[in-house]
């Protein structure tokens, strides 16, 4: 009688050989997150200070472990904040990290109509480009949500590979070739670090 247990064959098989992978990723939102609820918050000091923490304090730091450790990364960039912490922008393309797209001021696409949706993709693409010297192929969309028609919106616009949804734990493909790599809500410091008062 055979007792080895059951193991279905793999949905995914990494190429040449190896055994697991991993992106590492950081989604630096900034000022973003508070001027895309209410531009009215720019007035309010320690709401934006909070928000400076990442690009002004976090990035530097990451930068600096990454360094040490000699392990590549993307930077999911906003293209508001790509403008407005150019030092930031310029430490992050001379080390050879990806800058992805990730909206111009952390727009959330569930609330714009698919016009809307073309006219922040270009524009962010067209920012990101000037200032980095490359066109991005990677997305994460703010706030991980995208609309039915996104996919095909990225794909037309030249991108590899989207990592906004979660409906799994390895890569895999839309239907019209784009690339997803999927994350977790788990995976991410958000919920952690995201509290603020008011509002």
């Amino acid at each position: 009688m055979n007792t080895t247990p059951y193991m279905p064959p793999p949905r995914f098989i990494w190429p040449n050989g190896a055994k697991c992978a991993f992106m590492l990723c950081f989604d630096v939102d900034g000022e973003t997150t508070a001027l895309s609820e209410d531009p009215k918050l720019a007035s309010r000091l320690t709401t934006m200070s909070q928000c400076e923490y990442g690009p002004n304090v976090g990035v530097p730091r990451l930068l600096g472990l990454l360094d040490h450790l000699r392990i590549p990364a993307t930077f999911f960039v906003p293209s508001y904040i790509a403008e407005h912490h150019p030092r930031m922008m310029e430490a992050i393309v001379t080390r050879g990290h990806e800058v992805g797209a990730h909206g111009h001021l952390h727009e959330k696409l569930a609330d714009l109509s698919p016009d809307e949706e073309r006219a922040v993709l270009e524009k962010s693409i067209g920012i990101l480009e000037r200032i980095t010297g490359k066109r991005p192929i990677g997305f994460r969309a703010p706030w991980f949500e995208i609309n039915p028609g996104t996919p095909e919106l990225l794909k037309e616009f030249g991108f590899l590979y989207n990592a906004s949804m979660m409906g799994d734990d390895v890569p895999y493909t839309h239907a019209n070739g784009l690339i997803e790599i999927p994350g977790q809500w788990m995976l991410e410091d958000w919920e952690q670090f995201a509290f603020n008062a008011e509002p």
